[in-house]
């Protein structure tokens, strides 16, 4: 139905013939005056140059599946369709085309990727945050004039001027469609912010109401279009459906279409790494001037070979001179390795699917970060740091080439040394929850940074933002916030990227120019690069109120397992107080709630503290699967047992108490026993006086 709706405007607006012939004059008028344009749209693309088809497994042979990164020359094929079935069909990205890229492309400064960018006709493309991976300047003097100045980003703002073109109008029979583009909000915490000092950033989606109100209403074009590199589903609430018809989001990596205009502004999001081109068709009424329908859909790589679409010649010359001159450095074996180092998985998702959870590569990279920096230095370093974002490709067990290195850290940051408190790197660790702002923006609730293998800590997963981490231990000491550590990090990290360290806390940085793949290719050569045993960090929930002596303890433990298909799956862990020690099994099934986090890997263990161990102690954590981490606990007394406890009372009769009034009840018989002889020789009341007195006063 799609097809044929767009065959029938195409046809209506490149022919007359075929409006005479209607037998519905009035109503093929109608639709003469209506014009469809598609614009068609591309995100995240990163330099995936290349194409990645499935394999079967037991076959070996190699097959288009959806979720494939299509590459340059297919993605430019299907521009060409899309251009085939409508002529009015403009082309789009949402930023982040190159930066971050795939070896291919990085190894030449995504020369190439700019090439294809130029080669599909760009109409307009957002500035994402990775534009600015070298830099403001870098930008301005290289990637605008190097995409033939199609970037477009409305938001970013130096010395109150715009540097970069807030909006570019293209006209499609008639019809002028105005394409307004904006970085991401989160680019001075994303980039270096070394890289955008001086450069300010307003809100995405208020610029964008800002640039269309004024084109609206200046008549400058008839449709406005945002492409914005922040998450289309948070960004479309925030505009205005007066003056904007639609967004292109980016940046979150995510599949999106809402076609839905009931007041709302429709948006779409294409996915990444060049696994899905959006065409949106926009029918407009040139007599009404108004958008009377907006179609769309998302073709991926299985549709390839049913759409009939070929790789475009000129990119295939593109992508072939770029890998030729990748290959020439990238297929040196730069190390062997002997295991698998994988990122972190959401459920049922593929590693680097979740950048809240511990990952073999992340704690991999933080310890080359270390290690590295130490050799080079000739220097004792406390400790190494990686962000998770930083680490964008698995390691796989075998030799490695340096295309294979730099797949896996291809931002080309420095690493360097500086100084932390105690008290600023249990700061760092607590901002890896992320703020609920920060969240929604993101669409990633945590962001977990690797740790070089002398630490670890514990943390309760119930505990408010700020106060869940319990402990630290760097070396098997428990961190003091009063005492400076030194640590290894990447440029991107002390510059307070990812909002993670405060770059306020940094001090004594020394900035040695050492390049992080360089650095990362100089540790692989060593052979020291293992799998951590274990997990890094635990999340542990005591009891309400605490340990206590003399009684079951319930300790609630998560983060025991990785995350990622094939690594290791702790199967039992134990807790230890003293010589008190409990084992439970694992359970390492996962649920919609491990999605954004890392809590794979769950256990209570029924821990029974004797009544003589008491105060402060410290509880040992241990799996099968090598974790070891611990922290100080106060373990409370047990209760007192009763002062009085009968053993050594004689029967009571009837199991009656020893309560005052057996007491009582008692001494009244044996005076009765005593003074009975004497009732029958003596009035009762010569013998019993006194309490018979005592009655009659009462």
């Amino acid at each position: 139905m799609f097809d044929f709706r767009r065959a029938g405007a195409l046809i209506a607006a490149t022919t007359t013939t075929a409006v005479v012939l209607t037998a519905a004059p009035f109503a093929a008028a109608a639709e003469a005056d209506q014009v469809t344009i598609n614009v068609a749209n591309i995100t995240d693309f990163h330099g995936r140059l290349k194409e990645s088809k499935s394999k079967n497994r037991d076959t070996g042979e190699l097959y288009w599946k959806d979720g494939d990164e299509m590459g340059a020359a297919n993605v430019a094929g299907i521009m060409n369709y899309l251009r085939e079935q409508n002529p009015n069909t403009m082309v789009t990205t949402s930023g982040d085309n190159q930066g971050g890229s795939a070896f291919v492309s990085f190894i030449s400064d995504d020369k190439y990727t700019m090439d294809f960018i130029n080669a599909i006709g760009t109409d307009g493309s957002a500035v994402g945050n990775h534009e600015f991976d070298k830099g403001y300047q870098d930008l301005i003097d290289r990637i605008v004039p190097g995409t033939n100045g199609k970037q477009l980003g409305a938001n970013i703002f130096v010395d109150g001027e715009q540097p970069v073109k807030p909006y570019t109008i293209v006209e499609k029979d008639g019809v002028k469609v105005a394409l307004v583009g904006t970085t991401s909000n989160l680019t001075p915490e994303k980039s270096s912010p070394a890289n955008v000092a001086g450069v300010k950033f307003t809100d995405s989606a208020e610029q964008v109401n800002i640039e269309a109100k004024k084109i609206k209403e200046s008549g400058e074009a008839d449709l406005v279009i945002a492409l914005i590199h922040d998450p289309a589903h948070t960004s479309a609430p925030k505009l205005d459906s007066e003056y904007v018809d639609f967004v292109f989001g980016g940046d979150d990596h995510i599949k999106r279409l809402e076609l839905d205009r009931d007041g709302k502004v429709p948006y779409a999001q294409s996915h990444e790494y060049g696994k899905v081109v959006t065409d949106i068709a926009f029918t407009y009424d040139k007599v009404e001037k108004k958008l009377v329908e907006v179609d769309g859909r998302q073709i991926e790589a299985s549709q390839l070979e049913e759409l009939g679409i070929t790789p475009d010649a000129e990119v295939e010359k593109i992508v072939a001179e770029a890998d030729e001159i990748a290959s020439e450095l990238g297929q040196k074996v730069v190390a062997n390795i002997g295991a698998d180092f994988k990122r972190g998985s959401n459920p049922e998702g593929e590693p680097g699917s979740n950048r809240g959870t511990e990952s073999t590569a992340n704690n991999m990279l933080a310890q080359s970060a270390v290690a590295a920096l130490s050799a080079f230095l000739d220097t004792e370093i406390d400790f190494g740091v990686m962000n998770a974002g930083g680490v964008r490709a698995d390691l796989t067990k075998g030799d490695v080439t340096y295309e294979q290195a730099g797949t896996v850290q291809p931002f080309g940051n420095n690493i360097a040394v500086a100084k932390l408190s105690g008290a600023a790197i249990k700061e760092a660790l607590e901002n890896q929850w992320q703020t609920p702002e920060a969240a929604e923006k993101s669409g990633r609730p945590r962001l977990d940074m690797g740790l070089s293998d002398n630490v670890s800590y514990t943390y309760n997963p119930n505990a408010e933002r700020g106060n869940r981490i319990l402990d630290i231990k760097i070396n098997g000491e428990s961190v003091d916030p009063e005492k400076d550590y030194t640590v290894a990090a990447s440029t991107f990290l002390l510059d307070g990227g990812d909002a993670l360290i405060n770059a306020d806390e940094v001090r004594d940085r020394n900035d040695v120019g050492y390049n992080d793949l360089q650095a990362f290719v100089d540790y692989l050569q060593t052979g020291d690069a293992t799998v951590r045993a274990g997990q890094k960090d635990v999340g542990v929930v005591l009891p309400e109120g605490g340990l206590k002596a003399g009684q079951k303890n319930t300790i609630e433990l998560t983060s025991l397992s990785y995350s990622s298909a094939g690594e290791a799956q702790a199967k039992t862990v134990t807790a230890k107080v003293g010589e008190a020690s409990a084992t439970a099994d694992v359970d390492n099934a996962v649920t919609d709630a491990d999605k954004g986090f890392g809590e794979q890997g769950r256990a209570k263990v029924e821990l029974e503290i004797p009544a003589d161990v008491s105060g402060e102690q410290t509880l040992e954590i241990t799996t099968d699967a090598g974790t070891m981490v611990s922290l100080p606990v106060t373990v409370a007394q047990a209760d007192k047992p009763a002062e009085d406890d009968g053993k050594d009372k004689p029967a009571k009769e009837n199991g009656s108490s020893d309560a005052p009034i057996g007491v009582i009840l008692g001494v009244i018989a044996a005076v009765l026993v005593l003074v009975l002889p004497l009732a029958l020789a003596f009035p009762i009341d010569s013998v019993l006086g006194p309490i018979a007195l005592l009655n009659n006063n009462k």
